[in-house]
């Protein structure tokens, strides 16, 4: 649906971007949490506990759907899991928990004025400094627009986008991803209506700037980055691709690596794929990990196999793990700290069983998504949350969290200083 940017701009603002959304206050109506807590680091640190953590999630109680879509953090007791809601099946929220080492909190987020809307991606570089991304959702007349919101380690805050009226003719139908290494530099990735190229938006510390992304598209296609994300080195990437034709029609192209130079955004030429890139997790410019295969979202949601974990060693990519089409598997985290380390999370989508690999430079070894007590009865089925973050510290943290029966959130640590595995 194309809309003006202007448009989309005011409805943001009218959605309340000035609005605090102190957590702790109650809402009216469908968007009003049973119990909202909270969240805080404690004075005294939690220490890591590696393996498993077993707790309820923090969902309000009686609500009919819950999905947490990203996970990100600045140490092993300070997660943060993002998605949305839905208190009954007509309404959609945001949807935020918090993990401080010792429990799930729910926080209810900025005020949000009665607007629907969910998030798709989550940066936290510290414990007063996390960032959320998603999309309001259409509400009569209204269209859609982005949303960002901010976590200052007291309140939250939404974030205004009038930068985006400075392209008149593009229309970021999705805030799709969100990358941060300091309180003054904070990248967000827009996709692209099917005739633009791809949209970044920059926090200086006291403005939003807004960048055009390269134009990838084919002369017949589509393209579009899919997710955006920093090295430990201070750099940020992006990654994603282009569809050939249009719609169900479309055949995959290739996929594409950009960088940020300090001036613009530009393609790697040398970092190309011959498919479209799902997912990127660069820990270096000579050591980046990638996913291509599974879904790619351009003018629509296209499903591409088969699916591949990719390593760049800074001149060639190698495939490292490759399922064989006919295993139905849907990828929903990647995550590494060098060549010889590295995490993959996802789920077979015929049986419903979920699945972690760590990478140790020889070979891959499966990591269970539940402590062996808690594993599920053969043949049952159950649909949960499913993904993988290095925190700031350098810990990994991996969530299965199921949000439809018995909302358990099951936190797999690997702590900063324990070794590989």
């Amino acid at each position: 649906m194309a809309v003006a940017l202007a448009a989309v701009a005011a409805a943001v603002a009218g959605a309340g971007c000035s609005g605090t959304g102190q957590p702790g206050a109650r809402a009216k109506g469908p968007e009003a949490a049973r119990r909202v807590v909270s969240p805080s680091v404690p004075a005294a640190p939690a220490p890591c506990r590696p393996g498993w953590s077993v707790a309820p999630g923090a969902v309000p109680a009686g609500d009919h759907w819950d999905r947490l879509a990203a996970i990100a953090g600045s140490a092993s007791d300070d997660v943060w899991a993002v998605g949305d809601r839905l208190p009954d099946p007509r309404h959609v929220f945001p949807l935020l928990e918090h993990w401080d080492g010792r429990r799930w909190a729910y926080y209810a987020g900025a005020s949000l004025g009665g607007r629907q809307a969910w998030l798709t991606s989550v940066a936290a570089p510290t414990s007063r400094d996390v960032w959320a991304v998603g999309n309001f959702d259409s509400a009569g007349p209204v269209p859609p627009a982005p949303l960002i919101e901010h976590w200052n380690g007291r309140s939250g805050s939404l974030q205004p986008t009038h930068a985006l009226t400075r392209l008149k003719t593009v229309l970021p139908q999705t805030l799709a991803s969100v990358a941060a290494l300091a309180p003054n530099d904070v990248w967000v990735l827009g996709t692209p209506g099917s005739n633009s190229s791809d949209v970044y938006l920059h926090w200086n510390g006291s403005s939003w700037k807004l960048f055009r992304g390269p134009n990838i598209r084919p002369h017949f296609g589509t393209a579009a980055m899919q997710v955006i994300a920093t090295d430990r080195r201070g750099h940020f990437w992006a990654a994603g691709g282009w569809m050939r034709g249009y719609s169900e029609a479309a055949v995959p192209g290739g996929g594409a690596v950009e960088r940020w130079n300090g001036r613009q955004w530009e393609v790697d030429r040398h970092a190309a794929w011959r498919k479209p890139l799902t997912m990127v997790a660069p820990v270096a410019p000579d050591d980046v990990w990638a996913i291509t295969g599974g879904s790619f979202t351009t003018d629509g949601t296209h499903g591409i196999s088969p699916v591949q974990v990719l390593h760049w060693n800074g001149s060639t990519w190698k495939i490292e793990l490759s399922f064989r089409e006919a295993t139905p598997v849907y990828l929903t985290g990647l995550a590494a700290l060098s060549a010889d380390d590295a995490y993959v999370i996802g789920q077979n989508t015929s049986t419903k069983h979920p699945f972690s690999k760590h990478w140790d430079g020889n070979r891959w070894r499966t990591v269970p998504l539940e402590p062996a007590e808690h594993m599920r009865r053969p043949g049952s089925i159950e649909y949960g949350s499913l993904n993988v973050a290095v925190t700031s510290d350098g810990s990994v943290a991996a969530l299965h969290a199921k949000g439809l029966t018995d909302r358990t959130n099951f936190l797999w640590l690997r702590c900063q200083h324990e070794p590989g595995g």
